[in-house]
């Protein structure tokens, strides 16, 4: 069992620094003007700043290091970045070995020492030093970073001064950032961590993701829906990495044992870009996943968005009722919010009221009023719909529907009046129905309320500097002749790769959709619960034509592959021949 540890005045007794007499001087002192003991001794010149800064350190158990005359190793201040020091209060010092030796204002806080250990790597020596000249000599460092880090134009990830800084490329950037690399200092790491960003947005990236392994980390981005290698880096530098991420994403540095997440503001050629960061907990280490929100991106319109032409016609007609509720259906990065909000941009004229609520807001549309759901401060989707329907709305886009609130107020929305437009994650656009009665919705008010739903997937595009034209495989024509009922396919387009496209063969991605519209007859069928299958067959005398068939169209057109077809979309009904109107696939 440890000791109860000494106080100061029993510590310099005991060494023989003062005497009893002075002791008990300064103790009377204290009691009539109280303050720290070590300073009464110190102006009444029974101690020397040297003597109780050795005291102090005795006093914790740990060595006492004067900065003043034993200068921090750079080898040693080199191990962490000098902003995290300044941030908290501790400094390295020293090596030995593989021993961090590190001067703290408090040795004992547990905490920072983990933290060290966590960037260096190495195991942590804490000493004492003393506090006025500790908080000087870290201030003098982490000004010098600051100069350093805003010459090299990297303000965080602002990233056009970076492209300014070097040569406005992002070759030159990756040329000079992996050089420096090389180097023994952190500072790089604040240049890394620029570049990954820059490229990522430059390549057009909708997510980065950074994955610890046991010798490397793996940087690799999400680019038309598939992840690519980006580049490698190794382990060492992950904690710095992460502690970087983590600052400029407004993370804890110091937590680690659980999910966090952030967000990080970018400048790119004077538009804003939104990074939502995301922090896991893994086996090697912070896995962290990037997903990048261009709000100032080009936004496309309906007419560039791969709808087939009859598609395209319908979804204008039911999209420009004055009111009704419209659901766009699909799984996570199909596209869903696009699609709205290529709706609402062209819906925008100038002399209506569009509001929306959304978790996150992706992109900026001018004159539209926008607001951001914030479930922490107990402002739901359901909540903020209310509100907005108190702003008299014309217009109104709600994010997702989650729940049986929002659905209700939505449906109820629309009956008042206003044209509502959501999302909600079924697998097409029939499945909408019970998905939306499973939330306790009442059938009559969804059959008098929904005008349509529309379900889409992205398909890559085959890469037009490289795409080739061949011979369907045995497989393929079987699948296109007991599915499609096609005999007369002699070609397919085939993915190749090359250096245009990642090596991957695809490059862009497009929308397949399926539209079903609410017709008086089809609503009737929602209002007595009918059979999901009924009412897409009563659909089909209305313009609805499957994902599956919209797809193959595609294909047959050379858009994309049927790889990626069925990479994305189940194919797992036989169409027959009088399923419908199939000609529009007959005449691609």
């Amino acid at each position: 069992m440890a000791g109860k540890r000494k106080n100061l005045g029993e510590i310099l007794m005991n060494h023989k620094i003062i005497t009893q007499a002075q002791l008990d001087t300064a103790l009377a002192d204290q009691r009539t003007a109280p303050r720290p003991l070590g300073q009464i001794l110190i102006q009444r010149g029974y101690l020397t700043e040297k003597l109780l800064l050795q005291a102090l350190a005795a006093q914790k158990g740990v060595g006492a290091w004067h900065i003043d005359q034993d200068p921090a190793d750079p080898a040693a201040v080199a191990k962490i970045d000098p902003l995290v020091c300044r941030d908290n209060y501790f400094l390295p010092v020293g090596i030995k070995g593989q021993v961090l030796v590190v001067a703290m204002k408090d040795p004992d806080d547990i905490q920072a020492i983990d933290l060290l250990r966590n960037l260096s790597g190495m195991r942590i020596e804490p000493v004492m030093a003393d506090e006025v000249k500790l908080a000087k000599a870290i201030k003098k460092l982490a000004a010098v970073a600051e100069i350093e880090t805003s010459q090299k134009g990297a303000k965080d990830v602002l990233v056009q001064q970076a492209l300014d800084t070097y040569g406005g490329t992002v070759d030159s950037l990756t040329k000079i950032e992996k050089a420096e690399l090389d180097q023994v200092d952190t500072r790089p790491v604040v240049g890394l961590c620029n570049q990954i960003v820059l490229e990522s947005i430059s390549n057009g990236a909708s997510d980065i993701h950074i994955e610890p392994m046991d010798e490397r980390i793996d940087v690799r981005l999400r680019i038309d829906g598939q992840l690519v290698d980006m580049m490698k880096i190794p382990a060492k530098l992950g904690p710095m990495l992460t502690t970087r991420l983590k600052i400029m994403s407004g993370i804890d540095i110091v937590e680690s044992r659980v999910p966090q997440d952030g967000r990080i503001t970018a400048e790119m050629n004077g538009r804003e870009v939104d990074l939502r960061v995301s922090v896991l907990p893994s086996y090697h280490g912070p896995r962290i996943v990037m997903r990048i929100l261009d709000q100032s991106g080009n936004l496309r319109n309906l007419n560039q968005l791969g709808f087939y032409p009859s598609n395209l016609e319908l979804f204008r007609k039911l999209i420009d009722r004055p009111y009704g509720f419209f659901i766009v259906t699909g799984p996570t990065g199909s596209g869903k919010t696009t699609t709205l909000y290529s709706a609402i941009n062209e819906l925008r004229t100038g002399r209506n009221n569009i509001m929306t609520c959304e978790d996150p807001v992706e992109y900026l549309l001018d004159g539209v009023n926008q607001s951001q759901v914030n479930e922490r401060v107990g402002l739901t989707f359901g909540i903020q719909l209310r509100a907005i329907l108190r702003q008299d709305p014309d217009v109104v886009l709600v994010g997702e529907i989650r729940d049986h609130e929002t659905a209700e107020t939505a449906l109820r929305a629309s009956m008042t009046g206003h044209m509502v437009l959501s999302t909600l994650h079924t697998n097409d656009a029939p499945s909408a129905i019970p998905r939306l009665l499973d939330m306790d919705v009442n059938p009559f008010l969804l059959s008098t309320s929904l005008v349509g739903v529309l379900s889409q997937r992205l398909l890559r595009v085959l890469c037009p500097a490289c795409k080739a034209q061949g011979k369907p495989t045995e497989s393929e024509s079987e699948f296109m002749r007991t599915v499609f009922g096609r005999e007369d396919v002699d070609s397919l387009f085939h993915a190749v790769g090359c250096p245009e496209c990642f090596e991957t063969g695809y490059k862009g991605r497009i929308g397949v959709h399926e539209i079903m519209p609410v017709t008086p007859q089809i609503s009737k069928m929602i209002a007595e619960l009918r059979p999901i299958e009924t009412i897409r067959e009563e659909a089909s005398f209305y313009g609805y034509r499957t994902i599956q068939e919209d797809a193959c169209w595609r294909v047959l057109n050379g858009d994309t592959s049927l790889e990626e077809a069925r990479r994305q979309i189940s194919f797992n009904t036989v169409i027959r021949e009088d399923a419908g109107d199939t000609s529009f696939l007959r005449a691609a």
